[in-house]
This record gives structure tokens, sequence and C-alpha cells, in this order.
């Protein structure tokens, strides 16, 4: 029985063995393109298939590559599997990149993940350095964030914010303890969905859910990212295909709201001008598809992963960074009578400006 379950198993061997030397010769021979001839930034000593991936393990990525560029510099390269990767690490550099050779650093890496997670490049965040982007560019400025859009957010922000105390007065009657966090993460997404759609959506907490999985999923290290030429590494993963899934439900979700509206539209009578600044996020993404003033046509599609990516970029960064702030705020560690929190209601309209200041003095 151990002979025969062991030359079974010798089949299975040999197959791996195989793609294994054909992928690390595979490797030696691009590495060998690639250093011939070129100046490449220092880094640590690789290993085969995996290159550098051994540097980052036993410590959170980032305070990995902080050890690291200590060591080799301000500019380094890895190798993160068959991936040449550079990383900056200093204020002279970074400007380098984002300022100087700011058109040639535009474009974000694609691979098997972001293509998923980022429709295909037809959203705003992974669009490659073209028309497409320049016009989404021209649509947020001109736009989703114009002043008209900044007024409407700020009655937003007083509405929540007058919900988010009330509800807390009530709750300091109760001897329970208040999850700031949660709240806070509510806070932001009530904003965000109420700017996007005018209103709380029916799927948000599905749509959040699966939005959180996808964020999770994509914004770590996967195989078919980490060698995008093997099949075998998109056959072996499953994170692709979990966030396929997961993608596939945002979209859903989102292509459904998208519908509902444009039939919406289409039953009542067409927006007078003083309704316009009463436009949600959304209204002005359909009324620029209906006018066809665009360059390249606004599709629902295009709709979609523009709205996704609003809602990816916004809900949970404005969460994180409320939290640090309730966190480095020595006031508010200390315990509030409800009296003093109810008398907190009258204020409410200055503690509305609490997600704009913020952002704007916070260390990107």
């Amino acid at each position: 029985m151990d002979e025969l379950s062991f030359g079974s198993c010798l089949p299975l061997a040999a197959l791996v063995a195989t793609i294994f030397l054909s992928l690390l010769f595979r490797l030696l021979a691009l590495d060998g393109k690639e250093t011939a001839g070129a100046r490449l930034p220092p880094g640590p000593w690789n290993l085969p298939v995996i290159g550098s991936l051994h540097h980052l393990a036993g410590a959170p990525p980032h305070r990995a590559l902080l050890r690291l560029a200590r060591r080799h510099g301000p500019l380094m390269l890895l190798r993160l599997g068959e991936v040449p990767t550079v990383v900056v690490s200093s204020p002279e550099a970074a400007a380098e990149v984002m300022r100087t050779n700011d058109p040639v650093f535009a474009s974000r890496p694609q691979g098997a993940m972001v293509d998923i997670v980022g429709f295909g490049g037809k959203g705003i965040i992974f669009a490659p350095y073209g028309e497409h982007w320049r016009q989404m560019r021209k649509v947020c400025v001109v736009e989703l964030l114009s002043a008209r859009q900044v007024r409407r957010m700020e009655r937003i922000r007083q509405a929540e914010v007058s919900r988010l105390v009330e509800s807390v007065a009530a709750a300091s009657a109760s001897p329970a303890a208040v999850n700031l966090s949660q709240v806070l993460t509510a806070l932001a997404n009530n904003v965000i969905a109420r700017a996007v759609f005018g209103g709380e959506c029916r799927q948000q907490e599905a749509y959040l859910r699966a939005l959180e999985v996808v964020a999770t999923l994509a914004g770590g290290f996967s195989l078919p990212d980490l060698f995008p030429s093997s099949r075998l590494a998109r056959w072996l993963s499953g994170a692709a295909r979990d966030l396929r899934r997961s993608h596939a439900r945002v979209v859903s979700i989102t292509s459904g709201i998208v519908q509902e509206r444009i039939e919406k539209r289409r039953t009542t009578t067409p927006v007078a001008d003083a309704d316009v600044q009463d436009e949600d996020l959304l209204d002005v993404l359909l009324r620029l598809q209906e006018e066809g003033s665009l360059t390249l046509p606004l599709t629902t599609e295009i709709i979609s992963a523009v709205i996704s990516d609003i809602f990816g970029a916004t809900t949970d960064t404005t969460a994180s960074t409320l939290a640090m702030s309730r966190r480095s705020s020595s006031g508010i560690h200390r315990p509030c009578q409800g009296q003093r929190v109810k008398s907190d209601k009258s204020s409410a309209r200055e503690e509305s400006l609490l997600p704009t200041q913020t952002l704007a003095t916070s260390p990107t």
C-alpha cells in the first residue's frame, strides 16, 4: 500500500519540480535581460522564485520596508516574486516621482487583482493615465467637488452629526458603554450614502460588507500579483476567486441602484435650475450622461465604477481618521455626563465641520 501511494505521488512531484525549475530559469533569464546595461537602485539580496519576499516576513510591511530603507537608502529595488518594485522613502525622492516625473508614474501598476477591483480601469483610482483619466478628473473637480456640492455636503454633515449627538445623549441614560469607533464608522457611511445616493440605500449594509471584503483581499499580497505570468499561481490562488465573487456583489448592488435612479428620472419631470442645488452625486453623473457633453461617453458601467471608487476611498479612510483624532484628543477620553452631551447638541454645526478640518490637517 505504501509503495502504491509513493508511486502515485511520483507524477505529481515530477510536475511540481518541472514547473518550479521552468519558473526559476525564466526568472533568471528575465533578471539577466533587465540588469544588462541598466543602473538599478540598490536593494537586499534575493532568493530564487520569491525574490525579496522573505525580507518582509515577521513584521508589518511598512515596518519591514522602513528597516530595509535604513539599510539600503531612500531609493531601493525589491523583487516581490517576479515583479520588480522600486520603493521610495524620502521627501526628495518622492518629489521627483510625484511632481517632477509625474506623467511617467501617473498610471498605477496593473495586475490580476487590480484589474478586478478597478473595473478594468473604467473608474478613477485605477484608471491609466490618458484621456479617460483626464475626463474623469475634470468631472470630479468641476461637478462632484464643486462649491455647490461642498455646501450640500455641509448640510448633510450637520444633519448626521445632530443625529449622532442625539443617539449618544440617549445612550448616556443607560449604563452600557458606547462604542465610538462603530458610531463614527456609521456616521461616515451615512454621510457618504446621502451625498452619493441622496439618502441611505436599501442594501447599504450588504454593500459595505462586500466593499470591506474587496478592500481586504485587494490590499494584501496574492499569488496572481506576485507571479502574473504563472497560470499555476492563478489556479492555486483562491483570493482572486473570492475577490471576483465579492466584487460582483458590489457591482450588482451598484448597478441596481443606478438602474432604479434611471427609471425614476424617466418618469419624473426634468430637474429645474433651482433643484440642481439638491442634486446628489449620482444625479450629477446621470445628468452628464444624458447631456452627452463629455468627450468620451459616460456609460452606466463607468458610473458604477466611479461610485464604487468614491465609496471605497471615503468610507473607511474617513472613519479611520475620525477614530484617530478621537484617540489623540485628551478631552474625549474623560467620562462625560449625559447632561453635558445634551448641551453639546447645540454646537452640532461646529462639530459637523470635524471631518473636513481633520482630513485637511491630518498627514496623508
